[in-house]
C-alpha cells in the first residue's frame, strides 16, 4: 500500500514538472523556451575545466523542470556542444561544453532562458603583441605601485581562530597561507602591498586598522574562515561570502561577527559599540561595498572555473570590529567553512588556496579600473 502510494505521489509529481517547450538560435542567441514561467531564484549555474575531456564546461542547473527525452547540440559558431538533459527527478541541466573558455551571459525572462553570446566566439583569437603594447604594460604596473593594500590575515598567535580537528584545520593557518598568496600575486600586477602579519603572532583587531592607516593604505582586506558548531548537519553548510562594515541586519551575521570579535570589543557596551559603527560607516561604506562585490564576484569566478559546488553567499554588511577605524574602503573576506564537507578538505589544498587568492587580487585589479 506505502509503495502504491508512493507510485501515485511520485507520478503527480512528475505530471505537475514545468517542461521544456522548445530550444532554438537567434542570431547569437540560444533560447530554451518553457510551457511555463521560471523563476530566476530555480535556477544555479557554475563552470569549471574538466581535465579528463579537456574542456570547459558550463552548467546550468533549474529545480522543477522536466524534459521528456535528452536534447544534443553541436552548434559549431559559438560553442561545441550544448547537453540538455534530466539531472534529478526534478532538476534539468543545460551544460555548454568548449575546448576554449567561452565569454558568454544569460537572463530568465517569463518562461525563457537566454544565453547570450554576441560576444564570444567559438575560441578566442590570441591577440597578437606588438611593441607599441609594451609601455602601456610598463605604465600599467607603474600606476599600481602607487596604490598600497594592506592585507590581514585573521587571528594569529593565542587566537587561533575556528578549529576542526577531524580535518586538522586551524583558521589562523589557513587564513595566512592564503593572505601570502594574495599579496604574490598583486605585486605581480604591480601593487605595493603590506601585511599586518607575516607569522604566527597575535595582533589586536584595533592595531591591524591602525596599521594600514599609518601605511596610507588605500584597501584593506582582512582574510578569515568561516565555520558552524556541530550540531545537527553542520557539514552541510558550505560557501564564501564577503562583509563591509555595518551594523548587523541578520542573526547570521551577528553570529559571524560575534566569532570574529571575540578577542576584540568584549568590554565595550551596546551603546558604545553603535556609536562607534554609526561614525565609522557613514564615509567609507560604499566604496567598502563596492570592493566587496568586486572581490566576491572574482573570487567566486575563479574557482568555479575548476570545481563543483562552489557556493556563492554573497556580499552582506556586519559589525567586525577589525574593519573599525579603517580610513580606506575596507572588506572581511570569509573564504569558506573550515567545518564544511566540500570547503573543509578544499581549504588544506595548497592550489586551491592559490586559485582563490588569484581571485581576491582579480578582484582588487578590477575595483581600481572602474573606481
Amino acid at each position: 500500500m506505502r509503495f502504491l502510494l508512493a507510485v501515485i505521489l511520485f507520478s503527480q509529481m512528475l505530471f505537475s514538472l514545468n517542461e521544456i517547450k522548445s530550444t532554438n538560435w537567434n542570431k547569437d542567441k540560444f533560447i530554451v523556451t518553457f510551457e511555463e514561467n521560471i523563476k530566476q531564484d530555480n535556477l544555479t549555474h557554475w563552470y569549471f575545466y574538466h581535465k579528463g575531456s579537456k574542456k570547459y564546461k558550463y552548467i546550468y542547473d533549474i529545480k522543477h523542470i522536466k524534459i521528456r527525452k535528452p536534447i544534443i547540440l553541436k552548434e559549431k559558431k559559438f560553442v561545441d556542444t550544448i547537453v540538455i538533459g534530466q539531472y534529478k527527478i526534478d532538476k534539468l541541466r543545460i551544460s555548454f561544453r568548449n575546448n576554449k573558455e567561452l565569454d558568454f551571459n544569460y537572463k530568465v525572462i517569463k518562461n525563457r532562458i537566454i544565453f547570450d553570446f554576441h560576444k564570444a566566439s567559438k575560441s578566442v583569437a590570441k591577440t597578437k603583441i606588438h611593441k607599441e603594447s609594451t609601455p602601456a604594460k610598463k605604465t600599467y604596473l607603474q600606476d599600481n605601485q602607487k596604490r598600497i593594500i594592506v592585507i590581514d590575515a585573521g587571528h594569529g598567535g593565542k587566537d587561533g581562530g575556528a578549529v576542526y580537528k577531524k580535518n586538522k584545520a586551524v583558521e589562523k593557518v589557513i587564513a595566512l597561507n592564503t593572505a601570502l598568496y594574495t599579496k604574490e600575486y598583486l605585486e605581480q600586477m604591480g601593487y605595493t602591498v603590506f601585511m599586518t602579519r607575516e607569522t604566527d603572532v597575535f595582533i589586536k583587531l584595533i592595531n591591524r586598522t591602525k596599521f594600514a592607516n599609518k601605511k596610507n593604505a588605500d584597501l584593506f582586506i582582512s582574510i578569515h574562515v568561516n565555520s558552524l558548531p556541530k550540531k545537527g548537519n553542520f557539514t552541510k553548510k558550505n560557501g564564501i561570502e564577503t562583509y563591509f562594515l555595518s551594523p548587523a541586519k541578520s542573526e547570521r551575521a551577528k553570529r559571524i561577527s560575534a566569532k570574529e570579535n571575540y578577542h576584540d570589543f568584549d568590554r565595550t557596551s551596546k551603546a558604545g559599540k553603535n556609536a562607534i559603527l554609526s561614525i565609522s560607516t557613514k564615509a567609507k561604506i560604499m566604496q567598502s561595498h563596492k570592493l566587496a562585490i568586486d572581490i566576491q564576484n572574482n573570487v567566486i569566478h575563479r574557482l568555479q572555473k575548476y570545481y563543483y559546488h562552489i557556493r556563492n553567499n554573497g556580499v552582506k554588511s556586519a559589525p567586525f570590529w577589525v574593519l573599525v577605524g579603517a580610513q580606506m574602503p575596507s572588506i572581511l573576506l570569509e573564504i569558506g567553512y573550515i567545518t564544511g564537507n566540500y570547503d573543509g578538505k578544499r581549504l588544506l589544498d595548497r592550489l586551491y588556496k592559490k586559485r582563490l587568492a588569484k581571485g581576491i587580487a582579480n578582484g582588487v585589479d578590477e575595483y581600481f579600473q572602474k573606481n
